[in-house]
């Protein structure tokens, strides 16, 4: 069944739903989803548990607008960063530099624990509604991504290898972020940082023309 968003107009009610969403992220990151109750949420964000339903349908209503919210602090950071930055394969050293800094921005806001990251995985198996919304969100995300492409004009050889860059450079940085956050056994964290930059670097410089890289590309 779809769910019909509760959209706040009011700056109170805006405010006070915030406080929820915030409240359950820090309750799904300290006790996980099935461990936390909307009585739990409610108390955490000191307001009433019946004022909680005037915003969400449920727990899991909460959930998709939490996931919603992690979401929006990738996107917009990600398009600022590559608006800002723009890349180029002239300096190989000023390149992979470049792609450090950006890996040392995912990893600022990969702020949910490892308990967080584990339900949502087996969450995204285990409920239709949850795996449809991600999907969304994956999707969404890949679209801003390309986007960036687009307005940094990157020369690629094709769409298809447009397509195979985004696959696995997105693969790569959330793959680098899961080992240095949650594995504790992950040691020399700059060699990972550094392998991960030269790989980006390489993949890039494989997928686009570089008869089309032009001097507009260097670093601004």
């Amino acid at each position: 069944m779809e769910r019909k968003a509760r959209i706040p107009m009011q700056r109170r009610a805006v405010e006070k739903a915030d406080k929820i969403i915030d409240a359950a992220f820090i309750l799904f990151n300290e006790k996980g989803y099935y461990n936390t109750t909307t009585a739990d949420i409610a108390n955490k964000a000191q307001v009433a548990t019946g004022s909680v339903y005037a915003y969400f349908e449920d727990k899991k209503d909460i959930y998709i607008q939490v996931l919603k919210r992690i979401h929006e602090k990738f996107a917009n950071p990600t398009r600022d960063f590559w608006t800002k930055n723009k890349i180029s394969l002239n300096n190989a050293d000023e390149a992979k530099e470049l792609f450090n800094l950006f890996l040392k921005l995912m990893l600022e806001y990969h702020n949910f624990s490892k308990m967080f990251h584990d339900e949502m995985e087996a969450l995204k198996r285990l409920d239709e509604e949850i795996k449809s919304e991600c999907s969304i969100l994956d999707v969404a995300r890949l679209q801003i991504t390309k986007d960036v492409f687009g307005i940094i004009s990157i020369p690629f050889k094709s769409e298809k290898d447009s397509q195979l860059f985004l696959h696995y450079s997105t693969f790569l940085i959330d793959d680098l972020c899961h080992t240095i956050l949650y594995d504790q056994t992950t040691e020399n964290i700059d060699l990972y940082m550094d392998r991960c930059s030269h790989m980006l670097y390489s993949l890039l410089e494989e997928s686009v023309d570089l008869s089309k890289w032009t001097k507009g590309h260097l670093p601004t």
